[in-house]
């Protein structure tokens, strides 16, 4: 196979690119391009004329890769841009064929050159990229193949400023911007994530307006949704994609992963077709089904899928129930007890894994060594009950009886304390209802009183289940008049849960009673993104999605074959 070029050491590096690695538990799965092949002429659209015999280089060059000689023809076209390193439709042929291959690095780089042919900024005797906006949208998947997220955010707007509607653009963009806010979420909500996240949705929007009967602009919703944590909207685009192309596996494993808890059956049926549509490398998949397995009791099934998830990534043992992984630990595989026990060596917050390791020592008579590593992840979790009664235990077979006892008083401490958790939020239950009944008969002053209660029972500012009772306390507050206290209540809500639809509706609607109209329109707008009608899509017209890409072009065929690409294929690994 012809070598397309070393990639530069950043010669022809457009400015927006960054030199970030691809994070390995990030997999992105790449669509094709519509890729045009177009001869340059003597008037190529730039000051710069190139000589004849470059001219007619690229128009042999051209009907070369029109007969699929591509081999013949890459040389040619490197000869053009050692001759015109700013020759934009050679770095774009260069740069396609780039990324047919796969070959990300050479992509960016031819691509980054081609980009800059173009434009007033464009290098002296240039010459012009002649479909610039497809260039940007092709170099933005390559800057995203390479990990450099930012730059190929930056690349979609540019492609989608000079091509509003175009689709693979529109996708990339959703998919940038989700990856990008995914890597800010460790923390509490910020206004650069919350942006990202709005550019997602938005992008994604805008994609399946331009095609709703193709399941990549529904997917790449269902995914925005699910990373901005809309789970009514996650689910129901993710419905859509299956309803658009029934055998496409991604959208079959987004029902199951949006639908696991509100419609259980439904998203084990979604994850049996997906395996059998061929989606088998997919960890998050295997996660799902051993869950929906393990939720109808088919315990042996529920392990096998949990076996298939930890040979693909060991990652997923800290997203098990630690039944299960003590289950598959007391097993004996050979492979998956190398592969756990390499994982806890390297990762000490790896708890669930080394926990499962440490009691299987202890059952094995290994009592030091279980002692040793309990003792060491009692100290990274003092307040974990079920660690604590497992030191216990190991303390006592090792006839260290006052130690045993200092972690029995430790254990009393902790179980104490989880009792009176427990008591609050009993209480807080009982106030949140009363605070419900109160205003279903419109006492609204009753209302406000409980949810006041239950909102100042909170151990802390960003305790689960905080931003619902805010906004509980909003529209309290509201129907009683007071709508300065009720905006600042869903302020509050907000600054936790910032595209919950029915909130940033009575954000928007208090604020423009306030008077405050510039706020009202920004709550307004975010909340018709988080919440559009995707349920009453109509479903394509029959042979719809038998047409569109369940049958993959061959690899040349992005000359001529439109297609979008894909969101990445990871959703949420394990930490």
């Amino acid at each position: 196979m012809t070598s397309l070029g070393a990639p530069a050491s950043g010669r022809h590096r457009s400015p927006q690119a960054s030199e970030t690695r691809t994070d390995p538990l990030r997999r992105t799965a790449i669509g094709g391009f519509a890729l045009t092949l177009l001869v340059v002429g003597a008037a190529a659209g730039g000051a710069y004329q190139p000589a004849a015999d470059v001219r007619a280089r690229m128009e042999r060059a051209i009907a070369l890769l029109a007969a699929e000689e591509t081999d013949r023809a890459i040389p040619i076209l490197l000869s053009v841009v050692d001759e015109v390193p700013f020759h934009g439709p050679a770095r774009f042929q260069l740069g396609a064929l780039a990324v047919e291959r796969g070959e990300w690095e050479v992509a960016a780089d031819h691509l980054g050159a081609a980009v800059d042919s173009y434009g007033p900024e464009a290098p002296e005797g240039a010459v012009p990229v002649q479909r610039p906006g497809l260039a940007w949208a092709l170099y933005s998947e390559a800057l995203g193949a390479t990990g450099r997220l930012e730059g190929a955010l930056e690349a979609t707007g540019r492609a989608l400023r000079l091509a509003p509607g175009y689709l693979p653009a529109l996708l990339g963009r959703s998919n940038f911007a989700r990856r990008l806010a995914a890597s800010e979420g460790a923390g509490p909500p910020t206004d650069s994530r919350e942006t990202l996240l709005e550019t997602s949705l938005d992008a994604a929007g805008k994609a399946k307006e331009q095609a709703p009967d193709r399941p990549a602009p529904w997917t790449a919703l269902a995914l925005a949704a699910d990373e901005a944590g809309i789970p009514r909207l996650a689910r129901c685009a993710a419905r859509v994609a299956a309803d658009v192309a029934p055998d496409d596996p991604r959208a079959l494993f987004l029902v199951a992963w949006t639908s696991v808890e509100p419609a259980p059956e439904e998203a084990l049926a979604a994850a049996v077709r997906a395996l059998a549509a061929g989606l088998r490398d997919e960890p998050a998949l295997w996660m799902t089904l051993g869950r929906l397995r393990a939720f109808r009791l088919d315990m042996e099934g529920s392990l096998d899928a949990y076996r298939a998830a930890l040979r693909l990534d060991p990652a997923s043992a800290g997203e098990m129930a630690s039944v299960a992984l003590d289950a598959i630990v007391a097993g004996g595989d050979p492979e998956l007890l190398t592969l756990l026990e390499s994982r806890a060596a390297s990762r000490p917050d790896a708890l669930n894994t080394r926990f499962a390791l440490a009691k299987a020592a202890l059952r094995e008579g290994q009592v030091e060594r279980a002692a040793g590593e309990l003792i060491r992840l009692a100290d990274a979790a003092p307040d974990h009950a079920a660690i604590l009664t497992s030191l216990h235990a190991a303390l006592r077979r090792a006839g260290d009886a006052p130690a045993a006892e200092a972690v029995l008083v430790r254990l009393d401490a902790v179980k104490a304390a989880e009792a009176e958790a427990w008591e609050r939020a009993n209480r807080a239950e009982r106030d949140r209802g009363r605070a419900r009944d109160a205003a279903g008969r419109g006492d609204w002053d009753e209302a406000v009183q409980r949810w006041e209660a239950v909102v100042g029972a909170r151990d802390h500012a960003d305790s689960p289940g905080l931003a619902a009772d805010l906004a509980g306390l909003g529209a309290a507050l509201e129907s009683l008049g007071r709508h300065r206290d009720a905006l600042a209540a869903l302020l509050r809500s907000l600054a936790l849960r910032p595209f919950d639809s029915a909130t940033l509706s009575a954000a928007a609607r208090v604020a423009r009673t306030t008077g405050d109209d510039e706020m009202a329109d920004q709550y307004a707008a975010r909340a018709l993104l988080t919440d559009p009608d995707c349920r009453s899509e109509r479903r394509p017209p029959a042979g719809i999605a038998d047409r569109r890409e369940a049958k993959l072009p061959p690899p040349r065929a992005w000359r001529t074959q439109p297609a979008g690409p894909l969101p990445d294929s990871h959703f949420g690994a394990a930490p």
